[in-house]
């Protein structure tokens, strides 16, 4: 029998750092729960109870700083401040609403897609519809008794692809997808289990769905059909498409938050050593020298009573003082380093490089500004409307579709001594007064509609 559950190397060797990264943003539950795989466990070798006693309260004492989770809500966060762009027939106004048939509207999906390529670099939408042996009604349609939907994946869920060529163009021949389906349902508890749904082109020609579950012995086919199109035709080409953080090929990019969600375990496992450091040694020792057996029962009643309402009578030559360990400040600068490392990294994602263009581009524009960011939501926008349109197909729709996420993002901060000194700049004649005025509207102190020819009118006075 064909082993369906087969998983392509490429995303054998993607899914350690998928994982890493998923249990990240989980949070720190996720992250302890995962004990030595993400935290060593000191003496290993040493199987007795005391040494998994020691380790349990080690785990228990480290402070997982969720620097990947925060850093991907921040990112989101900017692309979404503002609404997407949506321009559709009212035909497809039951996807906006309702986009995937769970009640999970366009723009969520869309947000669910821009998380996902964010933080791994890879997703994949699929646009479904059901099987009708009659093209469906306007009405049908427009009430959503059927409709197409759209569906997102994780990128370890896409476990097998392939393409091929069709004239100029490279399309796929198969996906295969891995999924959970409910197969006991007692009214309060469910089980679920594993489920294959294979997209091919049979013959290279038609698009075919499967669906495939593992038996006692092998895998069986459960379910199979073919999909048409509003005319009552056959699909000619899969419905799916990949999201990527460079572009929406089949080829597997390199997951943006891979190197925060590295860093972000290092400070978890220095913040260990600092707080096992801290509890073992953070808490002075009173040390007392000179005292005899019978000071301590006659005088002090067996008793030495510390803090400011106790006194210690000591005898002729006795001393007290207290032992202090010297702070460990190792743990602690490594973990300050890494802090730095990871939000300068997440800095990158969505800093503005510098793009030089060819001497014919640079007569209307010198150069172009990109981020990661702008890359995956560039692309998430891209895969949203060919989805759009893809639902066009199959309720016979072929008007125009726009579908646009922000990505205007405000990544600028107004600093008080960066404005002093640019005050000076301009009053030295280094800088323009414009240039500085520029600079004030993007970190949001002057309001963008304002121009230099308004401000002035309106001032009474020359002002910079």
């Amino acid at each position: 029998m064909p082993n369906v559950a087969f998983i392509r190397n490429e995303l054998k060797n993607k899914l350690a750092s998928y994982y890493l990264i998923r249990d990240c943003i989980e949070g720190e539950q996720k992250i302890k729960a995962g004990k030595t795989k993400y935290l060593p466990m000191p003496n290993a070798s040493d199987t007795s109870i005391e040494n998994q006693t020691r380790y349990k309260a080690y785990v228990e004492r480290a402070v997982f700083y969720n620097v990947t989770q925060r850093t991907l809500e921040g990112l989101v966060g900017q692309v979404f401040a503002k609404p997407a762009e949506i321009e559709i027939s009212p035909i497809l106004d039951t996807v906006k609403d309702d986009a995937n048939g769970s009640g999970i509207s366009l723009e969520q999906v869309a947000k669910r897609a821009l998380s996902l390529n964010v933080s791994f670099g890879r997703a994949g939408v699929l646009v479904d519809y059901p099987a009708t042996d009659t093209p469906a009604s306007r009405a049908d349609i427009i009430n959503g008794d059927i409709r197409p939907t759209i569906e997102t994946y994780n990128p370890w869920d896409i476990i097998n692809w392939r393409t091929i060529a069709r004239g100029a163009k490279e399309i796929l021949s198969l996906v295969v997808l891995h999924e959970d389906f409910v197969y006991s349902d007692d009214g309060f508890e469910m089980k679920t289990g594993e489920q294959w749904r294979v997209l091919r082109l049979e013959n290279d020609l038609t698009y075919k769905v499967e669906v495939w579950r593992k038996g006692e012995a092998d895998f069986s086919i459960v379910e199979q059909y073919y999909p048409k199109d509003s005319t009552g035709n056959y699909i000619r080409e899969i419905p799916f498409t990949f999201i990527g953080s460079k572009n929406n090929d089949s080829e597997i990019d390199e997951a943006p938050l891979y190197s925060i969600a590295s860093l972000n375990i290092a400070h978890y496992r220095n913040s260990a050593d600092y707080e096992e450091s801290c509890f073992m040694v953070g808490q002075p020792t009173p040390i007392f020298t000179g005292l005899t057996e019978a000071w301590v029962k006659n005088v002090l009643d067996g008793v030495i009573a510390l803090g400011s309402r106790g006194s210690i009578p000591l005898p002729v030559g006795a001393s007290a003082s207290l032992l202090q360990a010297e702070p460990n400040s190792m743990p602690m600068e490594a973990m300050t380093a890494k802090e730095r490392q990871m939000v300068a990294l997440g800095a990158k994602l969505v800093e503005q490089a510098q793009v030089q263009r060819t001497a014919t581009e640079a007569g209307l524009e010198n150069a172009s500004e990109s981020s990661i960011l702008a890359s995956c939501t560039n692309n998430v926008s891209a895969a949203i409307k060919w989805a759009l349109e893809w639902c066009g197909v199959f309720v016979g729709n072929f008007e125009p579709v726009i579908f646009k996420l922000n990505s205007e993002f405000n990544v600028n901060v107004y600093d008080a001594q960066i404005a002093v000194a640019k005050q000076g700049e301009v009053s030295l004649g280094l800088t323009a007064k414009a240039d500085y005025r520029s600079w004030l509207r993007k970190v949001g102190q002057l309001d963008p509609e304002r121009t230099d020819e308004m401000i002035d009118s309106e001032a009474e006075v020359e002002i910079i």
